[in-house]
This record gives C-alpha cells, sequence and structure tokens, in this order.
C-alpha cells in the first residue's frame, strides 16, 4: 500500500526537517540556493545524472561536466558571492574510465571561466549511469536571499529565456536542435561578474538562478518573501534557439539565468551594470502585495500557465 506520491519541493521539506537541527556555525541553512556560513563561506552542491540532467548522445562527457560546474557557480551567482573553489565527486562505469578525465576535463573549464581551482572530491565505479556532483564554495561579507522581494520592487531577469528547453524538446522528439538552443545547453551562461555587481552595489534585493524554470523559480521567491510577484508576458526575453516560444521561457528551465528584485528608482544603475559586463538586463515585471505568481499581458489579463518547470518526482511511475 502506498501513499499518493510526493513532488520534488515535498522530499526536499521532508529531508530538511530529518537533516537540519540548526548550528551556531549557519547563518543561513536549507532553503535558499546556498548556505551561508559564519565567517562569510557559501556552499552549495549540485548533482548531475546522465539520462536525467544530459545525455552522452546529446553532448559528450567534456559537455556534461562543463554543465554540472555551471550549474553548481550559478547557485553561487544567485547568493552574490564570489566562488573560490570547486569539489567534484564521479561515479562512472569501469569499462570506461577515460569518461572520468573527460568530466573533469569540462569541469575545469568552467572552472577556468569563473578563475577557480578544484581542490578535491572522490571517485566511485557505477554499473551506470554516470553522476556528476560539484561542490561550489564561495565567500561574500552579506547575502542576496530569495526572501528580500517587497511591495514596490521591480522584477528583473539577466539574458533570454528557454533555449536549454528548446534544445530538450528537440532531441526528446528525435530533432535537431536550432544550434543555438544547442549551445545553451551545452554551455550555459556565466553570471557571476553581473551577480557581484548587483550585489556590490546593494541593487539586487532578492535573487535567485533560474534552474526549473521562471514561474518556479519566481514562486520561490514569492514564497520565501511572502509577495506577489506580477510578471509581464511581452516583456519577458526568450532565447534566439526557442524560436519565440514563450512557454518555453516561462516554464523551461536549465537556463541558468538569474531573477532578481530591485527597488524603485535603480533602473539606470542596473541598465549601466549590464553595459558594463555586457550582460542584457531586462525588466519584466514587479512585486506586490499578496502572494504567488501571475503572468499577465500589457491591460492586466492574466495568462494561464500553470506550474510548469522540472520536478525530478512529478512524471516518474507510481510504485
Amino acid at each position: 500500500m502506498t501513499g499518493p506520491r510526493l513532488g520534488e519541493a515535498e522530499i526536499v521539506e521532508r529531508l530538511v526537517q530529518i537533516g537540519w537541527k540548526g548550528s551556531r556555525a549557519v547563518r543561513l541553512g536549507p532553503g535558499d540556493d546556498a548556505a551561508f556560513l559564519r565567517g562569510g563561506v557559501v556552499i552549495s552542491t549540485d548533482l548531475a545524472v546522465e539520462g536525467v540532467h544530459f545525455r552522452l548522445d546529446w553532448i559528450d562527457a567534456e559537455g556534461a561536466g562543463f554543465r554540472a560546474a555551471a550549474a553548481a557557480l550559478s547557485d553561487i551567482a544567485a547568493m552574490g558571492a564570489k566562488p573560490e573553489v570547486l569539489l567534484v565527486s564521479l561515479a562512472v562505469p569501469p569499462s570506461s574510465p577515460e569518461l572520468a578525465e573527460s568530466v573533469q576535463r569540462g569541469v575545469a573549464s568552467a572552472a577556468d571561466r569563473v578563475e577557480v581551482a578544484i581542490v578535491g572530491g572522490d571517485l566511485s565505479r557505477t554499473p551506470g549511469p554516470v553522476v556528476v556532483d560539484v561542490v561550489a564554495v564561495g565567500r561574500a561579507h552579506a547575502v542576496v536571499t530569495r526572501s528580500g522581494a517587497r511591495p514596490g520592487h521591480a522584477v528583473w531577469v539577466t539574458g533570454a529565456l528557454g533555449g536549454a528547453a528548446a534544445a530538450v524538446a528537440a532531441w526528446s522528439d528525435g530533432r535537431s536542435p536550432h544550434p543555438a538552443a544547442r549551445g545553451r545547453f551545452a554551455s550555459p551562461p556565466n553570471r557571476v561578474p553581473v551577480a557581484l555587481e548587483l550585489a556590490r552595489k546593494g541593487l539586487a534585493r532578492s535573487m535567485i538562478d533560474i534552474s526549473d524554470g521562471l514561474v518556479v523559480d519566481t514562486g520561490r521567491v514569492a514564497k520565501a518573501s511572502c509577495a506577489l510577484l506580477a510578471l509581464r508576458r511581452e516583456l519577458v526575453p526568450v532565447h534566439p534557439g526557442a524560436e519565440g516560444d514563450l512557454k518555453l521561457a516561462l516554464q523551461g528551465g536549465e537556463d541558468y539565468e538569474l531573477m532578481f528584485t530591485a527597488p524603485p528608482g535603480a533602473e539606470a544603475r542596473i541598465v549601466a551594470i549590464g553595459e558594463e559586463v555586457q550582460v542584457p538586463l531586462t525588466r519584466i515585471g514587479s512585486v506586490r502585495e499578496g502572494e504567488g505568481v501571475v503572468v499577465e499581458d500589457a491591460s492586466g489579463a492574466r495568462m494561464e500557465v500553470g506550474c510548469g518547470g522540472f520536478d525530478h518526482f512529478a512524471d516518474g511511475p507510481a510504485e
């Protein structure tokens, strides 16, 4: 006899209840993009599993390592922290030990992009699939959390959305993805420089990396901040690889862009930062009294978008 199937968020909440007992060494524990320890250390981990997060007939092992490291570093960026080191744990089939070297080269390439070192990790054999776990460690005097959105703030995003999801959709349908979509999936952007500037100048008051989809991740900020985040559909930047598909931009995961909220009057300074670090920054909505996320057009009519996004446990077979 089994109970109702749990989604990823419910399972995470149960795991937090089991594991988190509080600690004087921790300034911010579970529930954000990374943990924040006394002394300014910021730490996060990201797990990539073959067949779930990537397939080796879509990208090679080096690309898989790059993506795994980029995802972990994106969490550090979302806290407004400066990454310092990575640790990499790998599990590969004993019949293909060369996969470990290829994955590590990809991780090293992502680490070089932000000028950090790989300082250790672990290696294990597996009958399959390939597993890559990257721990990213950074440092900050103060962090930007998900809970800082306030009514009157503007909602912003970096870059453009939907490209990675467009690539996955094409591969899943047996098609070759648009080159721009494949590029976005294989090489997530580095948003550390823009995040550091936004945090240093106090312009990002809440922030999250868009890993599970804009609507889902915006919802996490809304929940943490006890606020309503209203997105304007015509303002959401759609990645060229998504070929104008707004649904992919709203619901597609693994873009590893940043969504942040900023106080009134900050627009000119935010635009200037984007120009300085050469990253497009787009205002896509506002924070209001209330709770949750809505997507509206210019007239205020609301669009039904559902939750969308990626959930590891939502679509598996029931037991």
